[in-house]
């Protein structure tokens, strides 16, 4: 009796889990029209190709240098802004695309997505 209500627990939490991103990535990103709205460190997981998560490290400074890093790989590059849109470009290797910013309503939250390539990234600000 104790293990299915454990199961009934862990099913709550992967729904609300889910709910939750839902109510992220359906509500529209923050246009980014100055640096320090997004400049900072952030730490959250990047999803690669094949679907496997790998913790990401992320630091934007003021200037929009950028620095990633997950696993052993290291990443150094430019975010540039325009138009209410954050774009970056790091390397090695050259890896290009967009940050979306979306500044709550719970939790600022960063999403890079690449032009090219078969992964993204989810940031939250580590405080």
């Amino acid at each position: 009796m104790r293990h299915s209500h454990l199961y009934v627990v862990w099913a709550l939490a992967l729904l609300l889990g889910a709910v939750g991103c839902a109510s992220t990535a359906s509500s529209p990103p923050t246009p980014v029209t100055d640096m320090s709205q997004i400049a900072g460190k952030w730490q959250g997981t990047i999803t690669l190709g094949g679907g496997g998560q790998e913790f990401y490290y992320l630091t934007i400074q003021p200037d929009g240098a950028i620095v990633a890093q997950w696993g052993m790989n290291w990443q150094t590059g430019k975010v540039t802004l325009s138009g209410g849109t954050a774009s970056f470009e790091l390397n090695p290797p050259v890896s290009t695309g967009t940050i979306r910013y979306y500044s709550g309503p719970r939790r600022p939250s960063l999403w890079l997505l690449p032009t090219f390539g078969d992964w993204t990234a989810s940031v939250n600000p580590t405080n």
